[in-house]
């Protein structure tokens, strides 16, 4: 049997909290609606008064895991389900609102046979080194959006950058000589023109912040709770800096995984299934996971087939311990010898091929992040 009494599901939102609770020792039900912008410690006010121990969740979204860490601070069990994982009938579709919401989040959590997955909560910390990293991979995807948008409106007025080297390739965007091809142009229209201006002012600022940013992440990462994490990923090919610090960043806590099938499947780079009987189905990956995770992953591996053989050269800086340097070459070795297989043997097309080595390093990532963290905790208790 469960350890507690009293079950209760909030439906939380930025202005109001709904609360339903049940006794489950009498069946006594319990309401209560909260309202401008409610905190922790009025939510756990109420919760002292019902029949104890109580259990509470609620849903993940927009409202994060200030509440839940409030409410675990006053003595409270509050977890926050991850809302794709929380059963709805088609009653529930039908008929919403939140006293329903709550209820059933309420009905679920009190179910001996629960079928949703609880998120896990990180600590203050680890949630500023997370908002930190995703600010940067928003500002990463400002930047180029803010480049398309200059080239398009160059190429609507008949200007697209060609210009080739001697042996025929043509050059890079984005470079010295692209900027002097820009500062070239002559649209006429004084319009036009101050379009132009535009467009070229918000390339620099994005180019600018998204600098800024990189220096910042990159500043935490030489910090000594990340540095022998950062520095033991950094050992695979594909992975730099930034991307471990993404890694380790939406990661957090590494041993709250149990295995490295779950560190994959959290990352949605695990292929779909819908099997029946004797029929098997695969498809393609359930990208149900951390998804800043599995895009710097994807495009870190995007040159993986002109990758060499021989092992990745140690980062400059870097102070990897013996474990991690064996992990790695282990790890490199095999994600070589996948590839080779599936594209080479196999025949996948490059992309399937490419994405099926990041479901494994993803996995080695972890392993290399696990055992660096518990070296980390040795050397503390030492």
């Amino acid at each position: 049997m469960d350890k507690y009494t009293t079950y209760v599901g909030l439906d939380v939102h930025a202005r109001s909290i709904e609360a339903s609770a049940v006794d489950v020792e009498t069946g006594e039900e319990f309401r209560r609606s909260f309202r401008g912008c409610p905190g922790a410690a009025e939510v756990a006010g109420w919760l002292a008064t019902l029949p104890q121990p109580v259990y509470c969740a609620y849903e993940s979204g927009g409202c994060g895991f200030t509440l839940a860490r409030g409410l675990r601070a006053q003595g409270f069990d509050c977890d926050v389900i991850a809302v794709s994982t929380l059963p709805r009938s088609g009653r529930d579709r039908r008929q919403k609102c939140d006293r329903l919401d709550a209820r059933a989040i309420r009905r679920e959590a009190a179910n001996p046979d629960r079928g949703y997955h609880a998120v896990w909560v990180p600590d203050e910390a680890t949630e500023g080194l997370r908002d930190l990293v995703r600010c940067y991979a928003v500002a990463a995807d400002g930047a180029k959006r803010a480049k398309q948008r200059l080239l398009m409106f160059l190429q609507r007025h008949g200007h697209v950058w060609d210009e080739r080297t001697k042996t025929g390739r043509r050059k890079k965007a984005w470079t010295r000589d692209f900027e002097r091809w820009l500062d070239s142009i002559s649209l006429g229209e004084e319009a036009a023109e101050r379009a132009f201006a535009a467009y070229r002012r918000q390339v620099r600022e994005a180019r600018r912040e998204v600098a800024e940013l990189r220096a910042e992440v990159l500043e935490l990462a030489g910090r000594p709770e990340s540095k022998p994490i950062v520095d033991a990923m950094c050992l695979f090919k594909g992975v730099d800096t930034v991307t471990a610090m993404i890694v380790r960043a939406e990661i957090g806590d590494f041993e709250r995984f149990g295995s490295a099938a779950s560190v994959s499947s959290w990352a949605g780079t695990t292929p779909s299934d819908r099997s029946s009987g004797e029929s098997e189905r695969h498809g393609g990956i359930t990208k149900a996971g951390d998804r800043y995770v599995r895009r710097a992953l994807v495009e870190g591996c995007a040159g993986i087939a002109m990758w060499g053989a021989g092992p990745k050269a140690v980062p400059r800086g870097a102070e990897p311990s013996a474990a991690a340097l064996e992990i790695a070459a282990r790890g490199n070795r095999r994600l070589r010898e996948r590839y080779d297989h599936l594209a080479r043997e196999a025949r996948k097309a490059p992309n399937k091929a490419r994405v099926a080595v990041v479901n494994e390093l993803i996995r080695w990532l972890w392993v290399a992040g696990l055992q660096a963290q518990r070296e980390m905790r040795e050397g503390a208790a030492a």
